[in-house]
């Protein structure tokens, strides 16, 4: 059973400034392509947290628009406008581009905090006929390795797609094996057959043979829990390369869907979540049990969505 947290319109948090919709840093932004076309929305590539620049193209032979949400809702769920049913209601507007003229382009600029968006045109009919597509913004994680430690930044994120962004800071081969286990990171036990590399306990998934100076990203679909990040190189968990991390759970998509659909309905801006909610004083709640893992991820920009019957969050 789930309790929903009470929102406060306007709350002061020490993150407002993650929030969608506010300019971007063009000198930092990342830079995604987005193509308009009868009737259809292409992506070219992953969305990250932070400045985003969306370079818009209309490949049809008709006008286009772009229109960007932040909500939980499915693909193709919004509902038709109550005024005007050629349109669809835009739950979590947060900025768009109008009138995009046939094999013209255009730009917008965003910083984007972690959740779920939707893009839509919503020129007459268009919603309808299929130009919408879905898309999930993950803080990713900041791993630096080194000669003889591993440090995470941040140290949760939560469930569903994880990305790591490695850097091998050390001046020897390193790597990265995600474990997920209870087991606490300094004690897995050695190798049988190989004492000098740990067992590999729930492993799921590695980035390999990280060369000194280089990068690499790995992206998981993570499960809620306690997990170990630890550099599986001979000797190197045996002298300190190892670190927790923790993967929080989520609403469900479909209660969170509804959750959004009905905040809009009574005149709630969806997209300013962040803007709504009072962290400070959830965080002194009765009953609300806040971890270590909460706090980090509250100051990583994640927005609690509810309360569970056990005072512990779900986002």
């Amino acid at each position: 059973m789930q309790r929903a947290i009470g929102f406060a319109i306007g709350a002061a948090l020490a993150f407002a400034a993650m929030t969608s919709g506010a300019p971007a840093a063009a000198a930092s932004a990342a830079h995604v392509s987005v193509t308009l076309k009868e009737m259809a929305i292409v992506l070219g590539s992953a969305v990250p947290a932070g400045p985003v620049v969306f370079d818009i193209t209309n490949a049809g032979t008709v006008i286009h628009e772009l229109v960007v949400l932040r909500t939980d809702m499915y693909d193709g769920t919004l509902p038709a406008r109550a005024s005007d049913a050629s349109k669809a209601e835009e739950v979590g507007d947060i900025a768009e581009v109008e009138d995009i003229d046939p094999g013209k382009t255009a730009a917008l600029s965003l910083t984007l905090a972690p959740g779920r968006y939707m893009l839509i045109c919503n020129e007459p009919g268009h919603h309808a006929a299929g130009m919408h597509a879905t898309f999930v913004v993950a803080s990713p994680a900041a791993i630096s390795l080194k000669e003889m430690s591993i440090q995470a930044g941040p140290t949760v994120a939560v469930s569903g797609p994880v990305t790591f962004s490695i850097a091998n800071i050390g001046t020897v081969v390193h790597e990265l094996v995600v474990l997920k286990t209870d087991t606490a990171e300094g004690s897995i036990p050695a190798r049988v057959t190989d004492p000098s590399k740990a067992q590999e306990p729930g492993a799921a998934g590695e980035a390999e043979d990280i060369d000194p100076g280089k990068t690499a990203t790995l992206t998981l679909d993570l499960a809620p829990g306690k997990y170990v990040l630890i550099c599986n190189e001979p000797g190197h968990y045996a002298a300190g390369m190892h670190t927790s991390f923790t993967i929080l759970a989520t609403e469900s998509q479909s209660t969170a869907a509804a959750n959004d659909l009905a905040l809009f309905r009574r005149g709630i801006d969806v997209a300013k979540q962040s803007a709504r909610v009072n962290i400070d004083a959830l965080l002194k709640a009765p009953g609300v049990v806040v971890s270590d893992a909460d706090r980090a991820a509250i100051t990583a920009g994640y927005v609690p969505r509810s309360v569970t019957s056990d005072g512990s969050f779900l986002y």
